[in-house]
Parts: C-alpha cells; structure tokens; sequence
C-alpha cells in the first residue's frame, strides 16, 4: 500500500472571495474549478510550490460541506491521500481497524474516485483516499 499527500483541502464559506485571497497573499495558481455533483460542493484546486490546495464551498444548504461550516467554521476540512487502488487502501485501512466514512469509493473532484475514513483513525484528521483513474 502505496500513499503519497495529494492535497490538503480547505472549507470556505465563498470560493471566489477564498480564490482571490490565496492567489494574491500566496501566489498560488489557480488550475481548475469543477462542481462536485456527489458532494454538492463548488471546489477550486490551486498550485503552490508543487503541492496542492483544494477550496470547497457548499453548492447549497444540505450539503456535506455547508454542514461542516456551520458546526467548524471554516478551515482544514481533509487530507487527500493518493492510491493507485483506492478501494484495497480503504479495505486495508479497515481490516487494521479504521473506522470508514465510506466504504467504496465515489465519484469526486478531477474524475477521480474518493473514500473518505473517519477522523477518529487518525487522532482527529478527516482523511480522504484518492484514485486518479485516467492520471499516469
């Protein structure tokens, strides 16, 4: 099992105001912006000195993310960890005990497949298993 840091991830009430002031105060360049259908959430990933920054706000009230806001505030929402086989790192990760938020992966931002585990495996920290199908 095989895990790199994809990216870090996050929660903003307004994603435009949020993209704004990480360009101007970091630097960072702005690679994509895509609507997470799965998720309900607006998202925009950044580059920054070859590591990589995902903004997410929630597309409406109900979601997952708008829920996060309004218990946290906003801040650190994840770490996004990278898998060539997401779904055997997930399977891994709960036969050693972790407790799953999912437990086969979805659809998620950049056509790629997430699953997320609980932050009580790792002392507090949401993490999310990413797959890039179509990425070399």
């Amino acid at each position: 099992m095989k895990l790199e840091i994809d990216h870090i991830a996050i929660a903003v009430e307004n994603l435009e105001s949020a993209v704004d002031r990480w360009l101007t105060l970091t630097g960072a360049i702005l690679v994509r912006r895509e609507y997470v259908a799965a998720q309900d959430t607006e998202v925009a990933f950044l580059s920054l000195g070859g590591s990589r920054i995902e903004l997410i706000a929630p597309a409406s009230q109900g979601s997952v993310v708008s829920r996060f806001l309004e218990k946290r505030g906003p801040g650190l929402h994840h770490l996004a960890l990278k898998a060539s086989d997401g779904q055997e790192v997930l399977n891994c990760m709960a036969d050693r005990g972790a407790r799953l938020i999912d437990e086969q992966l979805r659809p998620g931002a950049e056509e790629s497949l997430v699953g997320f585990v609980h932050p009580t495996a790792f002392g507090g920290v949401l993490v999310e298993i990413v797959e890039h199908p179509n990425h070399s």
